[in-house]
């Protein structure tokens, strides 16, 4: 990990410049005087414990075949004495940066030791480390993967300027709304779990272009329609702390009801108020 990490920084050029980047872990003396700006990479160490995964009710339950790793990364800075112990501070933030919104490590923590000079390489020096998440599926590939807990489109400095990378603008509109609409396709199973991001007050649901209830021959009855609020609900609707659980039924239940509210193939329609 540490040269994968080594080798993609150096690549990053627009960015580090002339910065040399070794995998060396600790770091061994440089040549002196020091003439640019160096950076030792090194894995110090890594935690292995149970990853877990929110199932359809919203609760955290472990992951069998997955496992979440805690990656301790360090790096030593070496700068000349001409560019300024500020340097080092420069140099790693911009690693950090980096590692953080353009690769797909999942960085949680991030510091670093005080600069000190290196008379023998003329160089200040400062040890810091960067504290970083994965999740291992060894059963998705016979690799070692570094995934992400969520894909990073992000690239350095561009979370600064840009507002809607963390809050898209249509989620901004809707935070001053009372009620949002929306859709979903059925899947025809047993039931679905539709997340709005917020806990409703009221949902009302109906499939697009059929009634609200049928019939057959047998007098058998069809729901393709239902309601719900805090107090109570109509059959196959549930809320959620989350948004709302739709159902889909294979044996006849109340009055000789089908409740069709996510058969294959059809589009759905809700509005719910918060």
């Amino acid at each position: 990990m540490p040269k994968e990490i080594s080798d993609w920084l150096s690549g990053q050029t627009k960015i580090f410049g002339n910065i040399k980047f070794l995998t060396e872990f600790p770091s061994q003396p440089k040549a002196t005087p020091l003439r640019k700006t160096i950076v030792s990479v090194g894995l110090e160490s890594v935690k292995i414990t149970d990853f877990f995964t929110e199932n359809n009710e919203g609760e955290l339950v472990p992951e069998e075949y997955c496992r979440l790793a805690e990656i301790k990364l360090r790096f030593s800075v070496y700068v000349p004495y001409s560019a300024g112990g500020t340097a080092c501070h420069e140099a790693f933030t911009k690693i950090v940066d980096c590692l953080n919104f353009k690769s797909d490590l999942n960085l949680k923590e991030s510091g670093c030791d005080a600069i000190t000079a290196d008379r023998d390489a003329e160089a200040f020096v400062m040890k810091s480390w960067v504290i970083a998440e994965a999740r291992f599926c060894p059963a998705e590939s016979s690799a070692v993967q570094y995934e992400a807990f969520m894909p990073k489109t992000l690239f350095c400095g561009s979370h600064i300027n840009d507002s809607t990378i963390h809050v898209t603008a249509a989620e901004k509109a809707s935070w001053g709304q009372k009620s949002v609409t929306g859709a979903y396709f059925g899947t025809g199973e047993s039931e679905q779990t539709i997340r709005l991001g917020f806990k409703p007050s009221f949902v009302a649901i109906g499939a697009a272009g059929m009634p609200m209830f049928s019939t057959d021959n047998l007098g058998n009855s069809f729901c393709y329609a239902g309601m719900a609020t805090s107090s109570f609900a109509s059959t196959g609707i549930k809320l959620t702390s989350t948004g709302f659980k739709v159902l889909q039924s294979s044996s006849l239940n109340y009055e000789n009801t089908l409740t069709q509210l996510n058969k294959l193939g059809e589009d759905y329609l809700y509005i719910a108020f918060k």
